[in-house]
C-alpha cells in the first residue's frame, strides 16, 4: 500500500453505464493536509478492453495485467507527488484518475516505473483541474458515503 493510501480511506461504489455494471474505487476525501491547488494537473489513464466479454468487465488475463500495472505505479501515490483519487472499471475500460503536482516529473517517473514491463494498451489524457472538479463531481454524486 502506498504512503498516501495508508493514511486515507477508499470506498467502492457500483453503477451502470450503457446497461453494463461499473465499479468505482475512490478516496473518500482529499488526502489529509494536502491542498488541491498543489496538484493542478488531472491525468487520466485509460485502458480499453473488449466490451462483449464478461458483461463489460475485463477478462482474467486483462484484470491480472491491470493489477500488475497499478501496483507498478503505487510509488506515485504519495504526498508531494500525486494522488490516485478514482479508479473506474467497466463498460470496456479501466480508468485511473490522478491529480499530479508536476506533470513532467510524473511522466518521467511513470516511464521509469514501467521500464521492463510489457507494453500496456493505455491512453493518457492530461488536463488542468486545480479545483479537482472531476473528483468532487463524482463524490457528490455517490449516495451513501
Amino acid at each position: 500500500m502506498s504512503v498516501a493510501a495508508a493514511e486515507n480511506v477508499y470506498f467502492t461504489a457500483q453503477g451502470k453505464q450503457d446497461g453494463k455494471p461499473v465499479i468505482y474505487r475512490s478516496m473518500k476525501k482529499v488526502p489529509e493536509g494536502q491542498k488541491e491547488s498543489d496538484y493542478p494537473t488531472l491525468i487520466n489513464i485509460y485502458w480499453p478492453f473488449e466490451v462483449d466479454a464478461n458483461n463489460g468487465m475485463p477478462d482474467a488475463q486483462t484484470n491480472e495485467d491491470q493489477i500488475t500495472f497499478e501496483n507498478a505505479l503505487d510509488q506515485l501515490d504519495q504526498n508531494g507527488v500525486s494522488h490516485l483519487m478514482l479508479v473506474v472499471t467497466g463498460n470496456g475500460r479501466k480508468e485511473w484518475i490522478w491529480y499530479v503536482k508536476d506533470e513532467e516529473e510524473w511522466m518521467i517517473k511513470l516511464n521509469e516505473l514501467l521500464s521492463g514491463h510489457k507494453v500496456y494498451p493505455i491512453e493518457i489524457e492530461i488536463n488542468q483541474d486545480p479545483e479537482w472538479s472531476t473528483y468532487h463531481d463524482f463524490v457528490s454524486g455517490v449516495q451513501g458515503i
